[in-house]
Formats: structure tokens, C-alpha cells, sequence
């Protein structure tokens, strides 16, 4: 069951990745895998030292709350991601259309692992296991970014972009109602 959550977890932070491919694709440029891998290493290296963060406050709270508290936040960010969404209007792709080199790629990496601290640190609160969530992160953010990229303009890729919040949230929400569930 650790897997499974793992997996959503990483799924979940790593949406944006699909979308970001999917901008790139859409105008037929290619992401390289130095890139690519570049982009995913950063976010699998926030998402370590978040998660390292999530573990230092699970040492100030008892586990049995921990748990509890990190699944409800979940739930809610899940609930707020699928929220903004439906207040969203609706937006054309991004327009970033330049060449993506090393400094790009850093950028964007960071960029894109932003919402990886919050959740990070509230997956280590509910005990995901560290190196597990870590290494899913960095291997969804490849298989992610690379399936946007090669998808492009198709009718996959424009649902998966256009309801990007609205999957992550629920994901999000999968995520509190298992970590509850399941204890570990």
C-alpha cells in the first residue's frame, strides 16, 4: 500500500510536468532528456529536503496526529486545487516557446517544485516512506514531461492540460482518504 501511495503522491505534484511537456509539444519543440532529467532532478531533490523538513515537525507532534493531521491537509489542498479550478477561467497554453537550455530547464525545475515543499513536507508527516516517494518523483517527472512533450496537440493532452488541478486535487484527496485509512 506504501507503493500505491507513493505513486499518488508523486503523480499529484508532478501533473504540472504533463503540462509543461504539453505546452512544448503542442508548438513541435522537443524537450532533450538533459532537460528533462535536469527538471526532474530538482524536483525530486526539493521534494528529499522538504520531506527531511516533514520530518523534523513529525519529531514535535505524536504520530497518532501526525497522521491524522497531514491526511486532513491533504484532503483539504486536494479540495482547493479542485476549487480553484472550477473558478478558473479558462485560459490558453502558456506561451513559453524559447529554446529549453540548461538555465531553462533549472528554471523551470524550480518552478515546477514549488508545490512539491508543502506537499513534501506533509507526505513525510504522514510517513511516506522518503526514498521511495523520492525516487517515484523523480521518475514520474521524467515519464510526465516526456509523454507531454510526445503527446502535444492531442485530445489526451489538451483534457489532462485543461483539467490539470481538477485530476491533482482528487489525487490529493485519494492520497488523505488512503494515508487515513492506512497507517504506517
Amino acid at each position: 500500500m506504501s507503493f500505491l501511495l507513493a505513486l499518488i503522491f508523486s503523480l499529484s505534484s508532478n501533473l504540472d510536468n504533463f503540462v509543461i511537456g504539453l505546452s512544448y509539444g503542442v508548438k513541435n519543440e522537443k524537450i532533450p532528456l538533459t532537460a528533462n532529467a535536469i527538471i526532474a532532478f530538482i524536483t525530486a531533490l526539493i521534494t528529499f529536503i522538504s520531506m527531511l523538513g516533514g520530518k523534523l515537525i513529525t519529531h514535535l507532534i505524536p504520530n497518532y496526529v501526525s497522521n491524522e493531521l497531514g491526511s486532513a491537509i491533504f484532503i483539504l489542498m486536494g479540495s482547493w486545487f479542485i476549487g480553484s479550478d472550477l473558478l478558473k477561467k479558462k485560459k490558453q497554453q502558456q506561451k513559453q516557446r524559447t529554446a529549453l537550455n540548461f538555465k531553462g530547464a533549472v528554471m523551470l525545475g524550480l518552478l515546477l517544485s514549488i508545490n512539491n515543499i508543502g506537499v513534501g513536507i506533509l507526505g513525510s508527516i504522514t510517513h511516506l516512506d522518503i526514498t521511495l516517494v523520492v525516487t517515484l518523483t523523480f521518475i514520474t517527472g521524467m515519464f510526465l514531461t516526456y509523454a507531454g512533450n510526445h503527446i502535444g496537440h492531442s485530445v489526451i493532452g489538451n483534457i489532462v492540460g485543461k483539467y490539470n488541478d481538477l485530476i491533482s486535487g482528487s489525487l490529493l484527496i485519494i492520497l488523505g482518504i488512503l494515508s487515513l485509512l492506512f497507517k504506517f
